[in-house]
């Protein structure tokens, strides 16, 4: 009987990398680079054709609706083979809509819309750093007014305790060690004779 329960122990290890650890690994991966690819788009300005002079790069009211259009269609698309799909045909777009509704879609566009000036103003490791310390407030909040935590009784977690350590130590080492700024390239210039 030890042996079996060393084997689900083995089996419950396992999943809880499989399904736990890799899936963050890679949602952090892939955030990252989107981040990083979102701040360069943003923020890179190109020489205009005319006295070479600079832009300041795109427009991030522009940026956001981009990956709104984007994000339509891929919905629009997962929608036509989708179950929920097929109700909105039946029923309508807007049935059983009330105007708490309006409540989420709204933030939801408004913090969209910020967060593509925060990432093209302040960049994306900033962006992360106010999004970790907001959430790191929302769990001392939510210790202090006693509300339940996710199959909890309330209260700070070790774990969110353990986070937040890890927030402070990652903020320091960024604000202390800034990276160093590029440095000018010499142009050459050519004597015409």
């Amino acid at each position: 009987e030890a042996s079996s329960s060393s084997a689900a122990t083995m089996l419950m290890d396992a999943q809880r990398f499989t399904k736990g650890v890799v899936p963050v690994l890679l949602a952090s991966f892939s955030s990252g680079l989107a981040g990083t690819l979102s701040q360069k788009n943003l923020q890179n300005s190109r020489k205009k054709a005319t006295a070479g002079g600079s832009s300041s790069g795109r427009n991030p009211y522009l940026f956001s609706m981009e990956l709104c259009v984007g994000s339509f269609l891929i919905l629009a698309a997962s929608l036509l083979v989708s179950s929920d799909g097929q109700k909105i045909l039946q029923h309508g777009f807007f049935q059983g809509w009330t105007i708490q509704t309006l409540i989420p879609i709204t933030t939801n566009a408004a913090g969209g819309i910020i967060v593509g000036l925060v990432t093209k103003y302040a960049g994306s490791v900033r962006k992360g750093f106010a999004l970790i310390f907001g959430i790191f407030l929302s769990g001392l909040l939510q210790a202090q007014l006693g509300l339940a935590s996710t199959g909890g009784a309330g209260g700070v977690s070790i774990e969110q305790v353990l986070g937040g350590l890890l927030v402070a130590a990652s903020m320091y080492m960024h604000i202390t060690n800034p990276p160093a700024p590029p440095q000018p390239t010499a142009k050459k210039q050519v004597k015409q004779d």
